[in-house]
């Protein structure tokens, strides 16, 4: 592996990271993008359906649609609200199913940080994370520009 390149790197560790957690996942029987989804809501539970998908990454209607499927497994449910102009949109709250899973989730994902990061200082960690972030911050300022 060369790494030299940054989209090298991405790319392995993304892969290595997606497999890895996708088989905890699916012991969870939890589809793709309801992991992220689950984790997420646990620190905005109540917040409106887009700014959900925001925060996930994904348009509108993908969000739509996985919620209508967590709905569906009894994992969230949609509760009407009106929003700035009198337009209807949904909060969405856990179940009681949907929150234990949520934490089921995050302890899948906090082993696999904590294997990923083994044999670094709390120093390098730190460092790394602050070094990573300004990438990711980086390529959101590309973004806008486009």
């Amino acid at each position: 592996m060369n790494n030299k390149y940054l989209h090298v790197l991405l790319i392995t560790a993304s892969a290595l990271h997606r497999d890895k957690s996708r088989k905890q996942f699916q012991k969870l029987n939890l589809s793709e993008g309801q992991p992220k989804v689950l984790s997420i809501l646990l620190s905005m539970e109540g917040c409106l359906q887009k700014e959900l998908a925001e925060k996930c990454h994904v348009k509108a209607a993908t969000m739509t649609s996985l919620l209508q499927n967590m709905e569906r497994d009894d994992l969230i449910e949609k509760r009407k609200d009106l929003v700035s102009g009198g337009k209807r949109a949904y909060r969405i709250f856990f179940t009681e199913k949907g929150r234990k899973l949520a934490h089921k989730v995050n302890g899948i994902v906090g082993k696999l940080e904590e294997d990923s990061f083994r044999g670094f200082s709390d120093g390098e960690k730190e460092q790394f994370l602050e070094l990573f972030s300004r990438v990711v911050k980086n390529l959101e300022g590309l973004e806008k520009n486009v």
